[in-house]
Protein backbone atom coordinates (compact mmCIF):
# COMPACT_ATOMS: atom_id res chain seq x y z
CA UNK A 1 0.00 0.00 0.00
CA UNK A 2 3.03 2.00 0.87
CA UNK A 3 4.26 1.20 -2.96
CA UNK A 4 1.43 2.39 -4.34
CA UNK A 5 0.58 5.66 -2.47
CA UNK A 6 4.39 7.04 -3.25
CA UNK A 7 4.37 6.24 -6.86
CA UNK A 8 1.30 8.10 -7.01
CA UNK A 9 2.95 11.28 -5.03
CA UNK A 10 5.37 10.78 -8.09
CA UNK A 11 3.06 10.85 -10.84
CA UNK A 12 1.39 13.96 -9.45
CA UNK A 13 4.50 15.56 -9.14
CA UNK A 14 5.30 14.90 -12.57
CA UNK A 15 2.31 16.25 -13.68
CA UNK A 16 2.18 19.63 -11.86
CA UNK A 17 5.95 20.38 -13.18
CA UNK A 18 4.96 19.51 -17.18
CA UNK A 19 2.09 22.19 -16.12
CA UNK A 20 4.21 24.94 -15.13
CA UNK A 21 6.78 24.17 -17.90
CA UNK A 22 5.61 27.04 -21.01
CA UNK A 23 6.11 26.38 -24.77
CA UNK A 24 8.93 28.15 -26.12
CA UNK A 25 7.72 31.33 -27.86
CA UNK A 26 7.44 31.68 -31.22
CA UNK A 27 10.35 33.98 -32.65
CA UNK A 28 7.82 35.96 -34.64
CA UNK A 29 6.25 36.94 -31.59
CA UNK A 30 9.50 37.88 -30.20
CA UNK A 31 9.99 40.68 -32.91
CA UNK A 32 6.80 42.61 -30.75
CA UNK A 33 9.06 43.60 -28.53
CA UNK A 34 11.28 45.20 -30.87
CA UNK A 35 10.65 48.87 -31.96
CA UNK A 36 12.12 50.31 -35.39
CA UNK A 37 12.20 54.15 -35.90
CA UNK A 38 13.81 55.26 -39.06
CA UNK A 39 15.36 58.50 -38.92
CA UNK A 40 14.30 60.90 -42.16
CA UNK A 41 17.12 61.15 -44.34
CA UNK A 42 19.67 64.04 -44.40
CA UNK A 43 22.55 65.12 -46.70
CA UNK A 44 20.70 64.25 -49.82
CA UNK A 45 23.15 64.57 -52.94
CA UNK A 46 23.00 63.70 -56.13
CA UNK A 47 24.94 60.32 -55.72
CA UNK A 48 24.69 59.91 -51.58
CA UNK A 49 22.54 60.20 -48.82
CA UNK A 50 23.03 59.74 -45.08
CA UNK A 51 19.91 57.41 -43.17
CA UNK A 52 19.54 55.85 -40.18
CA UNK A 53 17.09 54.88 -37.55
CA UNK A 54 16.79 54.05 -33.71
CA UNK A 55 16.03 50.45 -31.65
CA UNK A 56 14.44 49.74 -28.84
CA UNK A 57 14.22 45.87 -27.46
CA UNK A 58 13.18 44.12 -24.64
CA UNK A 59 16.25 42.16 -24.23
CA UNK A 60 19.18 44.05 -26.49
CA UNK A 61 21.21 40.78 -26.05
CA UNK A 62 19.00 39.42 -28.84
CA UNK A 63 19.95 42.13 -31.47
CA UNK A 64 22.11 40.68 -34.16
CA UNK A 65 22.12 43.16 -36.25
CA UNK A 66 21.05 46.92 -37.02
CA UNK A 67 21.79 48.64 -39.98
CA UNK A 68 19.23 50.39 -43.08
CA UNK A 69 17.80 48.66 -46.17
CA UNK A 70 17.13 50.60 -49.45
CA UNK A 71 15.63 50.06 -53.24
CA UNK A 72 13.82 51.79 -55.74
CA UNK A 73 10.88 49.69 -54.63
CA UNK A 74 8.18 50.19 -51.63
CA UNK A 75 9.09 48.22 -48.54
CA UNK A 76 12.89 47.52 -48.98
CA UNK A 77 14.36 44.21 -47.16
CA UNK A 78 17.50 42.91 -46.22
CA UNK A 79 17.20 41.24 -49.73
CA UNK A 80 17.79 44.73 -51.41
CA UNK A 81 20.76 46.71 -50.52
CA UNK A 82 22.00 47.36 -46.93
CA UNK A 83 24.56 48.95 -44.59
CA UNK A 84 24.80 47.40 -41.27
CA UNK A 85 26.30 49.14 -38.38
CA UNK A 86 28.09 48.55 -34.97
CA UNK A 87 26.01 50.64 -32.80
CA UNK A 88 23.34 48.86 -31.02
CA UNK A 89 22.41 51.26 -27.95
CA UNK A 90 22.26 54.76 -29.28
CA UNK A 91 20.61 55.50 -32.59
CA UNK A 92 22.81 55.31 -35.48
CA UNK A 93 23.13 56.77 -38.78
CA UNK A 94 24.76 55.33 -42.01
CA UNK A 95 25.63 56.91 -45.39
CA UNK A 96 24.20 55.73 -48.88
CA UNK A 97 27.13 55.85 -51.53
CA UNK A 98 27.11 55.05 -55.42
CA UNK A 99 23.76 56.83 -55.53
CA UNK A 100 21.63 57.34 -59.17
CA UNK A 101 21.25 61.18 -59.29
CA UNK A 102 17.58 62.63 -59.65
CA UNK A 103 16.11 59.47 -58.34
CA UNK A 104 13.96 58.14 -55.89
CA UNK A 105 14.54 56.08 -53.09
CA UNK A 106 12.99 54.28 -50.37
CA UNK A 107 14.87 53.46 -47.25
CA UNK A 108 14.09 51.71 -43.83
CA UNK A 109 15.76 50.97 -40.57
CA UNK A 110 16.13 47.26 -39.92
CA UNK A 111 17.19 45.09 -36.96
CA UNK A 112 18.24 41.30 -36.79
CA UNK A 113 16.80 40.07 -33.38
CA UNK A 114 17.08 36.53 -32.82
CA UNK A 115 16.46 35.06 -36.01
CA UNK A 116 13.84 37.37 -37.21
CA UNK A 117 13.99 40.67 -39.24
CA UNK A 118 12.02 43.56 -38.14
CA UNK A 119 11.95 46.50 -39.80
CA UNK A 120 10.97 50.66 -39.13
CA UNK A 121 8.62 52.71 -41.39
CA UNK A 122 9.79 53.45 -44.72
CA UNK A 123 10.94 56.50 -46.06
CA UNK A 124 11.74 58.07 -49.35
CA UNK A 125 13.85 61.04 -50.86
CA UNK A 126 15.16 62.11 -54.07
CA UNK A 127 18.59 62.56 -55.03
CA UNK A 128 19.75 65.78 -56.51
CA UNK A 129 21.13 66.08 -59.96
CA UNK A 130 24.46 65.13 -61.41
CA UNK A 131 25.64 68.77 -61.75
CA UNK A 132 24.23 69.83 -58.02
CA UNK A 133 26.74 71.12 -56.19
CA UNK A 134 28.80 69.04 -53.65
CA UNK A 135 27.88 68.80 -49.94
CA UNK A 136 30.31 67.46 -47.17
CA UNK A 137 28.78 66.34 -43.94
CA UNK A 138 31.97 67.61 -42.31
CA UNK A 139 33.30 71.19 -41.27
CA UNK A 140 36.72 71.85 -40.38
CA UNK A 141 37.41 74.03 -37.46
CA UNK A 142 40.23 76.13 -37.29
CA UNK A 143 43.24 75.35 -36.05
CA UNK A 144 43.56 76.97 -32.16
CA UNK A 145 46.64 76.09 -30.65
CA UNK A 146 49.56 76.15 -33.34
CA UNK A 147 53.37 75.53 -32.42
CA UNK A 148 56.25 74.04 -34.32
CA UNK A 149 55.74 70.58 -33.82
CA UNK A 150 52.18 70.27 -33.57
CA UNK A 151 48.46 71.76 -33.80
CA UNK A 152 45.17 71.73 -32.50
CA UNK A 153 42.30 71.46 -34.89
CA UNK A 154 38.34 69.85 -34.74
CA UNK A 155 35.80 69.08 -36.94
CA UNK A 156 32.23 69.06 -36.91
CA UNK A 157 30.11 66.56 -38.68
CA UNK A 158 26.39 66.70 -39.38
CA UNK A 159 24.17 65.13 -38.18
CA UNK A 160 25.72 63.98 -35.08
CA UNK A 161 25.68 60.68 -33.54
CA UNK A 162 26.08 59.21 -36.63
CA UNK A 163 27.29 55.66 -36.51
CA UNK A 164 29.77 53.76 -39.25
CA UNK A 165 32.73 56.54 -39.44
CA UNK A 166 35.75 57.87 -38.13
CA UNK A 167 36.66 61.46 -37.80
CA UNK A 168 39.85 63.12 -38.45
CA UNK A 169 42.09 65.89 -39.71
CA UNK A 170 44.85 65.74 -42.33
CA UNK A 171 47.79 67.86 -43.31
CA UNK A 172 50.22 68.89 -46.10
CA UNK A 173 52.93 71.10 -47.09
CA UNK A 174 50.74 71.20 -50.35
CA UNK A 175 47.30 72.96 -51.10
CA UNK A 176 45.77 70.73 -53.04
CA UNK A 177 45.79 66.96 -51.22
CA UNK A 178 43.84 64.13 -50.06
CA UNK A 179 44.12 61.02 -47.06
CA UNK A 180 46.34 59.20 -50.02
CA UNK A 181 48.88 61.96 -50.05
CA UNK A 182 48.92 63.96 -47.26
CA UNK A 183 52.32 64.45 -44.86
CA UNK A 184 49.91 63.24 -41.96
CA UNK A 185 46.92 62.57 -40.52
CA UNK A 186 45.33 61.68 -36.77
CA UNK A 187 41.76 60.70 -35.73
CA UNK A 188 39.42 62.79 -33.26
CA UNK A 189 37.76 62.27 -30.17
CA UNK A 190 33.78 63.44 -29.99
CA UNK A 191 33.53 66.32 -27.40
CA UNK A 192 29.74 67.04 -28.01
CA UNK A 193 26.87 67.62 -30.38
CA UNK A 194 28.86 66.24 -33.46
CA UNK A 195 32.65 68.55 -32.69
CA UNK A 196 35.96 66.52 -32.33
CA UNK A 197 39.06 67.47 -31.41
CA UNK A 198 42.24 66.34 -33.02
CA UNK A 199 45.75 67.08 -32.26
CA UNK A 200 48.51 66.33 -35.12
CA UNK A 201 51.92 65.80 -34.40
CA UNK A 202 55.28 65.82 -36.62
CA UNK A 203 55.55 69.57 -37.73
CA UNK A 204 58.51 71.08 -38.73
CA UNK A 205 59.46 74.89 -37.81
CA UNK A 206 58.88 77.93 -40.00
CA UNK A 207 56.46 75.57 -42.60
CA UNK A 208 53.53 76.76 -44.31
CA UNK A 209 50.88 73.50 -43.37
CA UNK A 210 47.74 72.95 -45.03
CA UNK A 211 45.06 70.94 -43.79
CA UNK A 212 41.53 69.56 -43.55
CA UNK A 213 38.57 67.82 -42.09
CA UNK A 214 37.37 64.56 -43.06
CA UNK A 215 35.25 61.98 -41.99
CA UNK A 216 34.97 58.59 -43.43
CA UNK A 217 32.31 55.82 -43.59
CA UNK A 218 33.25 52.22 -43.82
CA UNK A 219 31.67 49.60 -45.84
CA UNK A 220 28.94 48.54 -43.39
CA UNK A 221 31.02 45.15 -42.10
CA UNK A 222 32.10 44.72 -38.52
CA UNK A 223 35.79 45.83 -39.11
CA UNK A 224 36.43 49.25 -40.73
CA UNK A 225 37.08 48.73 -44.37
CA UNK A 226 37.63 52.12 -45.65
CA UNK A 227 37.18 52.65 -49.58
CA UNK A 228 38.84 56.37 -50.84
CA UNK A 229 35.24 56.77 -52.06
CA UNK A 230 33.81 57.38 -48.92
CA UNK A 231 35.93 60.09 -47.48
CA UNK A 232 34.46 63.56 -47.52
CA UNK A 233 36.15 66.55 -46.30
CA UNK A 234 35.87 69.84 -45.20
CA UNK A 235 37.21 73.20 -46.02
CA UNK A 236 40.98 73.60 -46.36
CA UNK A 237 42.56 76.14 -44.05
CA UNK A 238 46.91 77.17 -43.95
CA UNK A 239 49.06 77.95 -41.31
CA UNK A 240 52.91 78.73 -40.64
CA UNK A 241 54.71 77.14 -37.94
CA UNK A 242 56.60 79.50 -35.92
CA UNK A 243 60.55 79.60 -36.06
CA UNK A 244 62.02 77.66 -33.09
CA UNK A 245 64.76 79.48 -31.19
CA UNK A 246 68.58 78.18 -31.68
CA UNK A 247 70.09 76.50 -28.82
CA UNK A 248 73.75 76.20 -29.03
CA UNK A 249 76.33 75.30 -26.30
CA UNK A 250 79.88 74.77 -27.11
CA UNK A 251 82.66 73.37 -24.94
CA UNK A 252 86.47 73.85 -25.06
CA UNK A 253 89.07 71.69 -23.47
CA UNK A 254 92.54 71.41 -24.58
CA UNK A 255 95.70 68.95 -24.16
CA UNK A 256 99.69 70.03 -25.08
CA UNK A 257 102.46 67.98 -26.21
CA UNK A 258 105.96 68.91 -26.61
CA UNK A 259 107.58 65.85 -27.81
CA UNK A 260 107.62 65.35 -31.82
CA UNK A 261 107.09 69.12 -32.71
CA UNK A 262 104.69 71.22 -30.37
CA UNK A 263 100.95 71.38 -30.86
CA UNK A 264 98.06 71.90 -28.87
CA UNK A 265 95.06 69.48 -28.90
CA UNK A 266 92.00 70.83 -28.95
CA UNK A 267 88.39 69.05 -27.65
CA UNK A 268 85.23 70.74 -28.42
CA UNK A 269 81.67 69.35 -27.31
CA UNK A 270 78.81 70.69 -28.92
CA UNK A 271 74.75 70.33 -27.60
CA UNK A 272 72.19 71.90 -30.39
CA UNK A 273 68.81 71.67 -30.54
CA UNK A 274 68.44 72.27 -33.93
CA UNK A 275 71.70 70.29 -35.60
CA UNK A 276 70.90 70.51 -38.98
CA UNK A 277 71.33 74.16 -39.31
CA UNK A 278 75.12 74.03 -38.43
CA UNK A 279 77.40 72.98 -40.97
CA UNK A 280 80.93 73.63 -39.50
CA UNK A 281 82.55 73.08 -36.17
CA UNK A 282 86.24 73.83 -35.10
CA UNK A 283 88.24 76.26 -33.11
CA UNK A 284 89.74 79.47 -33.33
CA UNK A 285 92.96 80.46 -31.51
CA UNK A 286 94.78 83.91 -30.91
CA UNK A 287 98.49 85.19 -29.00
CA UNK A 288 96.99 88.27 -28.84
CA UNK A 289 93.19 88.74 -28.89
CA UNK A 290 91.78 87.08 -25.56
CA UNK A 291 88.41 86.10 -27.46
CA UNK A 292 89.90 84.77 -30.96
CA UNK A 293 87.09 85.59 -33.89
CA UNK A 294 86.34 83.48 -36.76
CA UNK A 295 86.51 85.80 -39.25
CA UNK A 296 89.91 87.68 -38.11
CA UNK A 297 92.05 85.21 -36.29
CA UNK A 298 93.83 81.65 -36.61
CA UNK A 299 91.27 79.04 -37.51
CA UNK A 300 90.85 75.16 -38.05
CA UNK A 301 87.86 73.30 -39.16
CA UNK A 302 87.50 70.44 -36.97
CA UNK A 303 84.39 68.18 -39.09
CA UNK A 304 80.87 68.69 -40.48
CA UNK A 305 78.64 67.44 -37.83
CA UNK A 306 76.57 64.37 -38.65
CA UNK A 307 73.04 65.66 -37.46
CA UNK A 308 72.90 64.85 -33.70
CA UNK A 309 71.90 66.71 -30.95
CA UNK A 310 75.22 65.71 -28.78
CA UNK A 311 78.26 66.09 -31.38
CA UNK A 312 82.43 65.87 -30.00
CA UNK A 313 85.19 66.88 -32.54
CA UNK A 314 88.75 67.61 -32.05
CA UNK A 315 91.40 69.32 -33.87
CA UNK A 316 95.10 69.74 -34.16
CA UNK A 317 97.04 73.38 -33.60
CA UNK A 318 100.24 73.07 -35.05
CA UNK A 319 103.52 75.10 -34.74
CA UNK A 320 102.87 76.68 -31.80
CA UNK A 321 105.64 78.33 -29.68
CA UNK A 322 107.31 77.49 -26.84
CA UNK A 323 106.56 79.96 -23.61
CA UNK A 324 103.71 81.54 -24.90
CA UNK A 325 100.14 81.73 -24.12
CA UNK A 326 97.34 81.22 -26.39
CA UNK A 327 93.42 81.86 -26.60
CA UNK A 328 91.50 79.02 -27.74
CA UNK A 329 87.71 78.40 -28.51
CA UNK A 330 85.28 76.53 -30.19
CA UNK A 331 83.08 77.75 -32.89
CA UNK A 332 80.23 77.04 -34.73
CA UNK A 333 79.02 78.09 -38.70
CA UNK A 334 75.61 77.78 -38.93
CA UNK A 335 74.21 77.63 -42.88
CA UNK A 336 72.98 81.65 -42.40
CA UNK A 337 77.12 81.88 -41.97
CA UNK A 338 76.48 83.09 -38.55
CA UNK A 339 78.90 82.35 -35.79
CA UNK A 340 78.30 80.86 -32.37
CA UNK A 341 81.37 80.59 -29.85
CA UNK A 342 82.32 78.08 -26.93
CA UNK A 343 83.96 79.28 -23.64
CA UNK A 344 87.57 80.49 -24.09
CA UNK A 345 90.57 77.66 -22.79
CA UNK A 346 93.66 80.24 -21.94
CA UNK A 347 96.72 77.54 -22.24
CA UNK A 348 100.92 78.81 -21.96
CA UNK A 349 103.33 76.68 -23.86
CA UNK A 350 106.64 75.48 -22.44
Amino acid sequence: MKKIHFLIMVTAAMLLALASCKPIDDPKELTKNVKVTTAGPTFITGHTASCGAEVTAEDAGLLIELGVCWSLSENPTVDDHTLSTYKCSKPYTCLLTNLEPNTVYHVRGYAKYGTEYCYGDEKTFTTLGADAPSASPVTTIEATEITSQYFRAGAKVEPFGASNFMVGVCFSIQPDFTIEDCVGYEYGFEEENGVYQVYCQGLSPNTTYYYRAFVVWDEGSDYFNFSTDNYFYGETFSFTTPEVPLMLELSTYVNYYSWSGHYIEAYGSMHCNRPEVVDQVGFCYSTTNEYPQFESDFCITAATPTGSEWYDFYGNIYNVSANTKYYIRTYARYKTDSIRYGNVVEYETY
